[in-house]
């Protein structure tokens, strides 16, 4: 079942039981709980702002320091995916070409190059999407294209064209502690698997031993991998760095694994999705029984070279990407970095003709400019939140999340957002609670970040859009996110 489904059928179950219920709390006592809250001895330090909007009257409810900047961490994708959503619309879809130049002789040789053209779908082989193929379902389709016309070896190379965007991975506020791992994979004209792979440890009996790299999966034998993994106590989790560059073959990997597990995997980043994707194609096609004379590379890789030549090409084949709003369900339900900084260099390349970070910055401030938001105080350097340097204002933030509300992409708008107790990065919290299938947000976390921002319906049946984002509290994550969503529990509370 759809989530805004779900979020619809939940409200009317919850008010046709409670209909002749009027327990609910008023405004002054959600104002009481927010002053209880405010003086936290966590908080006697910290910035934090609170913004309640009555989504239908444009009313302001309640609010501490509306107009403070404040860190976002992922809360920021609201804005990348609100963007997108209006500027692409919920249908778009992305096209990913295998095409060819050059002449097939009649002995059935392409004396030329095979191409993988991208176009930036962020969902390309993605393993996690329901509504996708993964690569070796698309590298079949493509085999068989290849068959149809009667392609039996290639005299050239496979050339992934990633230069749909510029060459910049990952945007140059992120820190070197994040690039390296899979929250940290960045964008690429053509990504592939979400840019991920696994690297599975063979952790040691005893604590304190070296722990053994095993594989990754998928194969990178490309990458030298410099193993100083050490074995930790039981139950103790992932505490591996993996740290290393963008288009760098080598990787350092640090911290530890826990004892008592036959193998233990870790996710990382790919230093070169699209090199990635030609060496598999070109491999998979080589298992097929297809020739292919010469190595895989790709557009970057040649123009950095010198040799990068502009051919005719003709289209073999298309693959197209699940809709939008398929995809930014996925960036938001399951705060997926990639996707995001995917989808802020597409509507760079939609509105400024260019496929770059900073076009796509700019496009996101013009956008809400134009619809009425005030942006002083509003400094982005990403479209996923990851980058530190990042700041909103709760109001923004809160006046960004009303206006999707009103717009004609609102139903995909609300069935992107994590439901209390039930999807995403919620379905652990809330439950019990007033708020459980109820609330929808999308949640933020960075160290000592925390962040929420979405909806919820009162006992009035009011929709409300809410923002709270604290920054830099005196407390464990565990416990400050436990009083933030008592606070927004309140709200649905609301009589």
């Amino acid at each position: 079942m759809k989530k805004l489904t779900l979020f619809l059928l939940s409200i009317t179950i919850f008010f046709s039981s409670k209909g002749n219920d009027h327990s609910g709390i008023s405004l002054r006592q959600l104002e009481k709980q927010v002053e209880i809250f405010s003086k936290d001895p966590s908080l006697r330090t910290a910035s934090w702002g609170f913004v309640v909007y009555n989504v239908r009257t444009g009313e302001e409810l309640h609010s501490v320091n509306p107009d403070l900047s404040l860190i976002p961490a992922s809360a920021l994708k609201i804005v990348t995916t609100a963007t997108a959503l209006n500027i692409l619309g919920k249908e778009y879809r992305y096209e990913t070409l295998l095409q060819y130049c050059g002449q097939i002789d009649d002995k059935d040789i392409l004396h030329g190059n095979l191409y993988i053209l991208g176009s930036g779908d962020p969902a390309f082989g993605s393993p996690h999407m329901k509504d996708t193929e993964t690569t070796e379902e698309i590298f079949e389709k493509w085999f068989e294209a290849l068959q149809k016309l009667g392609i039996k070896k290639v005299e050239g190379q496979i050339i992934a064209d990633e230069s749909v965007f510029d060459n910049e991975l990952v945007p140059r506020e992120w820190t070197w502690e994040d690039v390296g791992n899979y929250y940290g994979a960045g964008s690429s004209g053509l990504t592939v698997r979400e840019n991920k792979y696994t690297i599975y440890f063979e952790p040691d009996l005893t604590p304190g031993k070296p722990a053994r790299v095993l594989k990754t999966d998928p194969p990178l034998p490309w990458v030298d991998f410099i193993n100083q993994v050490y074995t930790a106590q039981p139950h103790t989790g992932d505490n591996v760095y993996i740290l290393g560059s963008p288009f760098s073959n080598k990787r350092w990997l640090t911290g530890t694994v826990p004892a008592g597990v036959a193998k233990f995997g870790v996710r990382g980043s790919m230093p070169d999705p699209a090199y990635f994707c030609a060496r598999h194609f070109h491999d998979f096609l080589k298992e097929k029984g297809l020739q292919i004379t010469e190595k895989p590379t790709t557009s970057r890789m040649l123009q950095e070279k010198n040799i990068f030549k502009v051919e005719k090409r003709y289209t073999i084949a298309i693959h197209n990407s699940p809709p939008l709003k398929k995809i930014i369900e996925r960036t938001n339900t399951n705060s997926v970095n990639t996707y995001a900084e995917n989808l802020l260099k597409t509507i760079a390349l939609k509105e400024q003709m260019t496929g770059t970070t900073n076009a796509g910055i700019k496009t996101v401030k013009e956008f809400w400019s134009n619809k009425g938001i005030d942006i002083q105080g509003f400094y982005m350097h990403d479209g996923s939140g990851l980058a530190q340097k990042n700041r909103i204002t709760p109001k923004q933030l809160a006046h960004i999340l009303k206006l999707s509300a009103d717009s004609p992409n609102s139903n995909p708008f609300f069935e992107s957002l994590a439901t209390a107790g039930h999807t995403g990065t919620l379905s652990h919290l809330f439950r019990g609670m007033p708020s459980q299938d109820i609330l929808i947000a999308k949640s933020g976390f960075l160290s000592n970040v925390i962040a929420y921002a979405g909806y919820t319906k009162t006992k009035s049946n009011e929709l409300i859009a809410f923002v709270l984002i604290v920054n830099d509290y005196d407390d464990t994550a565990r416990i400050m996110r436990n009083k933030m969503i008592e606070l927004l529990d309140s709200i649905t509370q609301l009589k």
